[in-house]
C-alpha cells in the first residue's frame, strides 16, 4: 500500500513538475497505456536502484542535426558538433518515423528535439507535425538565430508543448523576437551558462528576462570540456557565488522564477543523477547517447535498434557507479552539475 501511495505521488508530482500546460496535456489527451506502466517501471527501479532496467527512458531527445551555426566553447557535445560528415545525422521524417517505431519513442513520455542548432534540420516542421499526433510533451531547444519570417510563421503552427532559447551575448534580439512569437503556443524558459568569473551575466539575464516578460530563467553551471577553463566552473565552496545568489533572490524575489545551478562538489558526498534510468539522447540512425553529457555514439552506447540496448555494458556500469555510495565516479560525471541532483526531478 505505500509503495502504492509512493508511486502515485510521485505521479501526481511528475505532472506539476513539467509545468501545468503540459501537465494539462497529459490530463486530457492522455498517452497509451503502456508510457505509463514505463513510467511505473521506472519509478520501480528508482526505489530498488536496479542496475539492470526492465523499462525504457521516459525522456528522449533526438539531434535533429550535430551542425549548428555557433561554435560555443562549451557546448556539451564537444568533437560531435559540426563534423565534416555532419550532412549524414541530419535527422529526416522517414529517420523519425523509423525511430518511433521502437520501444524507445513508443514508450517515453517526452520527446525532444536538440542539435547542433534544430532549425538546420529541412524537415523540422515535417517531423514536429508528426510528434504532435503521438500524445507525448515534446520539446525544442533552440538559439532562435535562425527562426525568422516564414520558418517563424511555421514554428507557431507547430509548437512544441515547452521551449527553450539559448541565450548568449549575441542573440539577445533573435530571443527577443521568438520569444514574442511563441509565448501563447508555448511554455518557455530562456536558458543561460554561468561563469564563476564572470557572475555580472546572472543579473543581465534576468534584465533581459525581464525586458521581455518572461519569467522562466534557467542557469547551468559551466562544464569543464576536456578539463579546462576549471575557474569558470562554480564550486560548493565558491562563497562569492552564495553571496550573489543571496542578493539577487532578495532583489528580484516573486519577479521572475529562477532555476539556479547546482555548484560541483569538491568532494562527492551523494550521486543523485537520475539519467542512467531515465533519459537517452539518440541520432537519427538510432545511436544512444547514455546520457545529456554524452553524445550519441553507436560503439560506446548501442543502438535503439539493438535487442535490450539500454541494458549494455557501458549503461549497467553507469547504474552501478551512480548507485554506489563511494565516490567511485565515472569521469564526465565528476563535474556535472546533474552529478547531484535531479534534473528533471521526475
Amino acid at each position: 500500500m505505500l509503495s502504492y501511495l509512493y508511486i502515485l505521488g510521485k505521479f501526481v508530482n511528475l505532472l506539476f513538475n513539467i509545468y501545468f500546460r503540459a501537465a494539462l496535456k497529459l490530463v486530457m489527451r492522455p498517452p497509451h497505456l503502456r508510457v505509463f506502466i514505463n513510467y511505473f517501471k521506472y519509478t520501480l527501479c528508482r526505489l530498488l536502484k536496479n542496475e539492470i532496467v526492465s523499462h525504457t527512458p521516459a525522456n528522449v531527445v533526438i539531434y535533429a542535426t550535430k551542425n549548428c551555426n555557433l561554435n560555443c566553447p562549451f557546448c556539451f557535445i564537444g568533437n560531435d558538433l559540426n563534423p565534416p560528415d555532419g550532412y549524414k545525422y541530419q535527422l529526416t521524417l522517414e529517420d523519425y518515423k523509423k525511430l518511433s517505431e521502437t520501444g524507445f519513442i513508443k514508450n517515453a513520455l517526452r520527446i525532444g528535439l536538440l542539435g547542433g542548432e534544430p532549425f538546420l534540420c529541412k524537415d523540422i516542421f515535417k517531423i514536429l507535425e508528426l510528434m504532435k499526433t503521438q500524445k507525448k510533451i515534446i520539446t525544442v531547444v533552440t538559439n532562435a538565430t535562425l527562426v525568422k519570417e516564414a520558418k517563424l510563421e511555421k514554428f507557431q503552427e507547430t509548437a512544441p508543448d515547452i521551449l527553450g532559447l539559448s541565450l548568449y551575448k549575441s542573440n539577445h534580439n533573435d530571443v527577443a523576437l521568438v520569444y514574442s512569437a511563441m509565448k501563447n503556443k508555448s511554455i518557455l524558459w530562456i536558458q543561460t551558462i554561468i561563469e564563476a568569473t564572470d557572475l555580472a551575466l546572472i543579473e543581465k539575464a534576468i534584465e533581459f528576462c525581464l525586458k521581455i516578460g518572461c519569467n522562466n530563467l534557467r542557469l547551468s553551471n559551466f562544464y569543464p570540456t576536456y578539463g579546462e577553463n576549471m575557474d569558470k566552473v562554480i564550486f560548493d565552496d565558491d562563497k562569492n557565488f552564495f553571496r550573489y545568489k543571496t542578493a539577487i533572490n532578495k532583489k528580484y524575489k516573486d519577479q521572475i522564477r529562477i532555476d539556479w545551478p547546482f555548484p560541483i562538489a569538491r568532494k562527492i558526498l551523494k550521486k543523485q543523477c537520475l539519467q542512467p534510468i531515465n533519459y537517452v539522447h539518440l541520432d537519427n540512425q538510432g545511436a544512444i547517447g547514455a546520457c545529456f553529457m554524452r553524445a550519441p555514439n553507436e560503439a560506446i552506447h548501442g543502438n535503439v535498434f539493438d535487442d535490450n540496448a539500454w541494458n549494455g555494458k557501458f549503461h549497467i556500469d553507469l547504474r552501478r557507479k551512480m548507485n554506489s555510495k563511494g565516490t567511485e565516479c565515472d569521469p564526465v560525471c565528476r563535474y556535472c552539475e546533474n552529478l547531484s541532483e535531479d534534473l528533471y526531478k521526475i
